[in-house]
């Protein structure tokens, strides 16, 4: 009899249901996890709302144990059943240019800015849930995992819930120290005070900073209160202080060295503000795809300007040290955890809506909603 498995699965516009599929059958080169936790992404609310992504099994923040393994996989990824590893949501080509510098973001075959058809192109948490054998989100009891899937693993006694944190993470140590500088004497500022901003105020603090500040709105009241709790020096709400003059006061008048914009910001107003902010020589990450900075204040000051754009394996192994270090409050950060039958009230409390306070939030398959 055909073993079935259960997944939650979005087949409309903010609309899931729990459907079961067919458990695949393993082969040498690839293998099944059965997942513990599965975070739920600061971009699966736009995700959930985004027309035209329907059947999809979400969830790209994964953490599991290796339920069955082909031989050629396993010796592949140095893995045997019971292991328990973390996943990229890249499904790259492995043959690239980048893929060999470990930068499977850019790979060709994952880097969505190269690809056409989206949903139908295989990525963890995105893709299409009718392309056999369909199991390629978290947010069910098993996930296939695919002969070029990326995988990291994990200490036995490593908490789930922070082990997804090793993705958002990962971005912080990507955006704020590998590609933003950020490090020992540095000061830095983050735009945003959820999962990604967090993250990159607490990889700065980790890599040596001297000063974080991260900025909000009055709405982000609780996670602004948080990220202080994780070790960042300055919190501001910039519906109510005054932001530059903040800035200004804390670097003695020279601006920060880095600065992480985790908003994208749609006005512009971030990327003109985070100029006007920076020291000479700083490294700003800005984001969004419609803003513009002055190329002339840039050279003026000798900016270096760039976009924050996922994950390299490097930075997801620092993050997954970082979890691992046991010096964070990481309980603060993993803020609700709900059951299988639960992704839609996960993905919208993620959103802000529903439950409050909520901040990274995660989905467990195996857990039984409380009635």
């Amino acid at each position: 009899m055909t073993r079935m498995v259960r997944a939650a699965v979005k087949i409309d516009i903010e609309k899931t249901e729990i459907r079961e599929f067919a458990r695949p059958c393993i082969g040498d080169d690839d293998g099944l996890l059965k997942v513990e936790c599965s975070g739920v992404g600061g971009s699966d609310p736009e995700m959930y709302r985004k027309p035209g992504t329907a059947p999809c099994i979400m969830g790209h923040e994964n953490v599991g144990t290796v339920d069955e393994i082909g031989a050629a996989a396993a010796k592949r990824w140095g893995l045997k059943i019971g292991d328990r590893i973390a996943l990229h949501e890249y499904l790259p080509c492995w043959n690239c240019h980048w893929c060999r510098q470990g930068d499977q973001r850019l790979c060709m075959e994952a880097d969505f800015f190269n690809v056409k058809d989206k949903f139908n192109t295989l990525r963890y948490g995105t893709c299409n849930a009718g392309i056999a054998p369909h199991l390629w989100g978290g947010f069910a009891e098993y996930m296939y995992l695919a002969p070029n899937a990326v995988i990291h693993k994990l200490p036995p006694q490593m908490d789930a819930r922070h082990a997804t944190l090793a993705v958002p993470l990962g971005n912080g140590v990507q955006w704020a120290v590998l590609d933003g500088g950020a490090g020992l004497g540095k000061t830095v500022l983050v735009y945003g005070p959820g999962q990604q901003g967090l993250g990159c105020a607490l990889a700065a603090k980790a890599a040596g900073a001297s000063k974080v500040i991260i900025c909000g709105l009055t709405r982000d009241r609780s996670r602004l209160d948080l990220a202080t709790r994780l070790g960042t020096d300055i919190s501001v709400d910039a519906a109510q202080e005054d932001l530059e003059k903040i800035v200004m006061r804390e670097t003695g008048g020279l601006g920060v060295d880095v600065v992480v914009d985790t908003t994208g910001d749609p006005t512009g107003e971030i990327a003109r503000q985070a100029v006007a902010l920076s020291a000479k020589g700083a490294w700003l990450s800005l984001n969004g795809l419609s803003q513009s900075v002055p190329i002339g204040e840039i050279k003026k000051r000798y900016l270096t300007v760039r976009a924050p754009r996922g994950h390299s394996y490097r930075s997801v192994e620092i993050a997954l040290q970082l979890i691992a270090s046991g010096r964070w409050p990481l309980d603060l950060l993993c803020s609700h955890d709900f059951a299988l039958d639960q992704v839609h009230e996960a993905i919208l409390a993620t959103a802000g809506r529903g439950i409050p306070d909520a901040v990274h939030v995660t989905v467990s398959p195996w857990r039984v909603a409380e009635a």
